[in-house]
């Protein structure tokens, strides 16, 4: 039952901000802040319990899927993957409200109530055992995000909340197609029991094919993948930093979640079979995104491809099924996590003291404001994988096993950490260390809740770079339990090896 509550717990704490406090003005909005970072830090600590493995299982009849003989189960359960990444999500809850303080002003009771909903539907997705029930919230989780965008964003939000839409949304409705038809064709939506069925061998491989794309293309499209990632630069350039860590933190994670606890589980010889063509892809996106982050101007477009570039090389290291690169994408998701919430939230603390994010705007902050700018190159060091941090211990992992896979692939795909350390300094030498722009006025220094919302993140990136296994050794090792049916499936020479390792 501690699953069920962990889910449901955000969507109680959202009727309570919204209906706890009256009134628009600042002092109920500063009211309703107070009461929203209880809850929510009441519902990290209960994330604490289920990663400690106190979750349990959850499995009780809920409907009939029309036209079908499946009924579907809100079933609910936790390994050492979902554990972690719902802590993540849990944690970064905090965070969130923190840097959206100075944000919503006397709205916070829209915004603290809109990001509740999308922790839910996250944590929601998260512990789902069921197909039907995890394409629920995995499409519930976007609609929050787009409100908070519609409302918050920036200038140009209600263009990038329909790009948002357009291109999340309509993604993943091939994907509940498929839940549906999987439904019809096996009887079932839990988890092990369709897996099992698709396994079997009983259906023709044109369907299977087609909802191997089906399900692909919606967390291709979460993650981003190259060409699937135009959503992603002009979403997180209008998002106000409260939404931007959820989002950027979090939400881009279950992307990677689902291709590990559906796709290769459900398809495995496809998995196995169209590994190179994703490996491509995440490559491409990993080192075009290291490139096209050297042209922006806008810090918060420089995040989103800097995020397009790590992910990427997540995803490389994902259909690499290499268990070293496994285990290294388990702790870059949760890396990843902590340094890009920390960007966001000082990117958007200066946005919102000077209303501009933009790398030339700004300069001398070291000098103007030491504690942003202490704070901004930890955060940069952290991403950029300085050793001694969760982010290189993720990377490293990412590459050894590319390398075991292939060499070419890892030289190729470690040019993005190369190029990462260039675009991210080049950010500090603007802000920190260069000239101030005339007639700019001065620029204030971190609030102490500012300074909370960050140091927390840094210690955790610093303390998972030094004991990275405490990820590795649960969520690394669920991972590779759940790509072990891929890598025994033997496909086709032609279509999965390497010229080197024919050569070999």
């Amino acid at each position: 039952m501690l699953l069920l509550a962990l889910v449901l717990a955000p969507l109680a704490a959202a009727l309570i901000v919204a209906f706890a406090h009256g009134g628009d003005d600042e002092r109920a909005g500063a009211a309703t802040w107070r009461l929203a970072l209880l809850l929510a830090l009441l519902i990290a600590g209960g994330s604490l319990a289920v990663l400690l493995g106190h979750g349990g299982t959850l499995a009780v009849p809920w409907w009939r899927i029309p036209g079908t003989n499946a009924i579907i189960h809100l079933r609910l359960a936790s390994d050492g993957l979902s554990a972690w990444l719902a802590a993540l999500v849990a944690w970064l809850m905090p965070v969130a409200l923190l840097a959206a303080r100075g944000e919503a002003g006397g709205r916070m009771r829209e915004y603290a109530a809109a990001l509740f909903a999308a922790e839910a539907a996250m944590l929601g997705a998260l512990f789902a055992r069921d197909l039907a029930l995890f394409a629920f919230c995995y499409e519930a989780m976007l609609i929050p995000v787009v409100v908070v965008l519609a409302l918050f964003g920036g200038y140009e939000r209600r263009s990038a909340a329909l790009w948002f839409v357009l291109m999340t949304m309509l993604g993943s409705v091939p994907m509940l197609i498929a839940v549906w038809a999987i439904a019809a064709e096996t009887g079932t939506t839990a988890f092990n029991e369709a897996a099992a069925a698709l396994r079997a061998g009983k259906l023709d491989a044109a369907t299977l094919e087609w909802w191997f794309w089906a399900f692909a293309l919606a967390f291709a499209v979460k993650i981003p993948l190259v060409p699937l990632h135009a959503w992603q630069a002009r979403t997180y350039a209008e998002l106000p930093a409260g939404a931007g860590v959820l989002v950027a933190g979090a939400m881009a994670k279950l992307g990677l979640y689902g291709f590990l606890a559906i796709v290769l589980p459900l398809f495995p010889a496809l998995s196995r079979e169209q590994a190179p063509l994703f490996l491509l892809l995440g490559t491409l996106g990993a080192v075009g995104g290291a490139v096209v982050a050297f042209a922006q101007e806008d810090a918060k477009r420089l995040i989103a491809y800097a995020s397009l570039s790590h992910l990427g090389l997540t995803a490389a290291g994902v259909f690499s099924l290499q268990a070293a690169a496994i285990d290294g994408a388990t702790v870059q998701m949760i890396a990843h996590g902590l340094s890009t919430a920390a960007l966001f939230v000082l990117v958007g603390a200066l946005e919102q003291r000077t209303q501009s994010p933009y790398l030339d705007d700004h300069g001398a902050l070291a000098r103007r404001a030491p504690w942003f700018a202490t704070l901004l190159v930890l955060s940069v060091l952290a991403t950029a994988a300085l050793p001694g941090t969760a982010n290189f211990a993720g990377e490293f992992l990412l590459l050894m096993g590319l390398w075991q896979r292939d060499p070419w692939w890892a030289a190729i795909a470690g040019l993005s950490v190369v190029l990462g350390a260039g675009y991210l300094l080049i950010l500090v030498q603007k802000w920190c260390f260069g000239e101030a722009p005339e007639g700019r006025a001065e620029v204030s220094d971190l609030l102490p809740r500012e300074v909370l919302a960050v140091v927390p993140l840094l210690l955790g990136a610093l303390w998972f770079g030094f004991q990275p296994g405490l990820i590795a050794r649960h969520a690394g090792a669920d991972a590779n339990a759940l790509c072990e049916p891929a890598r025994a499936t033997q496909p086709a020479a032609s279509a999965t090896t390497s010229p080197s390792e024919e050569r070999r």
